[in-house]
This record gives C-alpha cells, structure tokens and sequence, in this order.
C-alpha cells in the first residue's frame, strides 16, 4: 500500500513537531510526512535532528507561513507536484495570547485569528481541489477544549477556536460527498511552550497576575476568583504530552470513516458533554458567577 502524504503547519515545536516525527518514525511506514513552518532558517534543526535517518526519507521539511498565501501555494504545489497527491492535511499551526480582551491592543485579536482561522481557511481551501479529484482526503483541524468552553482572560484564543469549529462544521458535509473527511482535534492543557503559562508551579500566583491588569470596575476579583478555583484550567484535567495528540492524530488517520469530533482525554469528552447539553447556556453562566 501506498504512503499517505500528510502536510501538517506549525512543526517547529509542540504537537507539530512531535506528530511529524511520530507518523514519520511508523514502524510499517504508512506516511510520508511533509512538516512545514514558517521560518526554516532558525526553526528547522530540533526537528530534522530528532527525525534521524527518516529526514529525507519519509518525512520532508518545508517552509510555509500559513499568513502568506503566496507560501502556502508554493509548497502545496511543491508536494503535488512531487508525490501527485496530498491525503492528509493537519492544520496545526497556531498562536496563544493570554490578557484582558478590554485593555489588549487589537492587533492581538487580528494576529491570533490571522493564524489559527484564516490561517486554517487559507490551507483547507488550497488542498480540497486536490483532494476532491482523487475524491479522497482528510482535514484535522486542531482546535481546543476552549473551541468549546470559553476562558476568561483567553478571548483572543477562545474566538479564534470558535471560528475554526464553525467554519469546520460548515463545510465538512458538503465535502463528504467527495470521500473528504474533516474532524476536529479537541485536546485540554498540553505540555509544549505555548502552554507552559498553565505549568506555572503557583498557578492561583500566575492567574493572578494576569488578572491585576484588569480594572478593578470589571470586577477584578471576580474574575481572579473563576480563574483561581476552577478546575478544568489545570488541576482537574491534567497536562497531556504533544505525543498523546499524535497518537490520536494517527488514528483518525487511519480510520476509515472518522468521527467530525475528538476529545483527547476521557475527562475532555466530560467537560465538553456537559457543555452541549445546555442548549441555553445557563449552565455554563451559572457554574461561572456561583464560584
């Protein structure tokens, strides 16, 4: 059988990275990994020396900025060009911006959708040609348990994650008409530097710094009180490794009809359960101003 030609943004660090070497390590080599990023020159060495012998052998790195479509066009052209077929695409890439959305310059909220929506919008829309030829393909789209449930202090990410699902739920019907599958990957808290903020040993310390630049007419302390007692930001949910997301990566790749969701822990699929179940939203408003 045939390598699956996967191109996965943002490998760099974190769940890229380890994704690109976790398919590109299989032992029966089903996949040949394209892993890009968006600066070659000063990005590309952790990677290609954890690859080992796989680099240039099934996994290939390429520069792609998913803010550039001029990039974007080269290198998906570059890799159709070469293997005639891109099977997977795992929209990975993204930016983290943790401050107060009221006092946060707005070229934070243009930056951070900039990269984990259009960013995404722009690299669907370059491979579905290609992939409803073929009439085949997959699209996992890294979304979060806070595509799903909101966090104060996180508006510029939450936002971002939220777009990413409604767009991702808009288009994955029509597109399986063509056999193109498109599923969402909802992971909580993972260990990469993004999330070290999370990390911090004193979280109630690091919470609360973050919450002294709110106003104290935004009612500060009601907000350093949601964030410092609610169990889902860290305690209750534990750190995932970027290798639990690959692993999950790979099974959705591998499964012949994927589900359009996943959680990436047991405690994730609860938490965002329970929130679906209220289609009012009360719940959700309630569970926050009672803590």
């Amino acid at each position: 059988m045939a390598s699956q030609v996967v191109l996965i943004t943002g490998c760099s660090r974190g769940i890229g990275l380890e994704t690109a070497l976790y398919l590109a390590k299989d032992p029966q080599r089903r996949f040949k990994v394209y892993a890009t990023m968006r600066s070659m020159a000063t990005n590309q060495e952790d990677l290609k020396t954890q690859a080992g012998k796989a680099f240039d052998d099934t996994l290939f790195i390429l520069e792609l900025d998913v803010t550039k479509q001029d990039t974007i066009d080269k290198t998906v052209k570059e890799i159709v060009d070469k293997e005639g077929k891109i099977d997977v695409l795992v929209n990975n890439a993204g930016l983290q911006s943790v401050d107060w959305w009221q006092i946060a310059p707005m070229e934070n909220f243009y930056d951070v959708m900039e990269v984990n929506y259009f960013g995404c919008v722009r690299m669907t829309r370059a491979v579905v040609p290609y992939m409803k030829e073929k009439r085949s393909g997959k699209i996992l789209q890294m979304s979060s348990l806070i595509g799903i449930k909101a966090q104060p202090v996180l508006a510029q990410y939450t936002s971002s994650k939220f777009a990413l699902e409604g767009f991702s739920e808009s288009i994955a019907p029509p597109l399986r008409k063509f056999n193109v599958w498109v599923s969402i990957i909802e992971p909580g808290y993972v260990s990469t530097v993004m999330a070290q903020q999370f990390s911090d040993s004193d979280l109630n310390s690091f919470w609360k710094a973050i919450a002294s630049k709110i106003p104290e007419e935004d009612n500060r302390d009601i907000v350093v009180k949601m964030l410092t007692s609610d169990p889902d930001v860290v305690a209750g949910l534990g750190m995932q490794s970027p290798q639990d997301i690959a692993e999950l990566i790979q099974d959705v790749i591998l499964s012949t009809k994927p589900d359009f969701r996943y959680q990436s822990s047991k405690s994730i699929h609860e938490i965002i359960a329970h929130r679906m179940k209220d289609p009012t939203g009360n719940s959700t408003m309630d569970t926050w101003m009672k803590r």
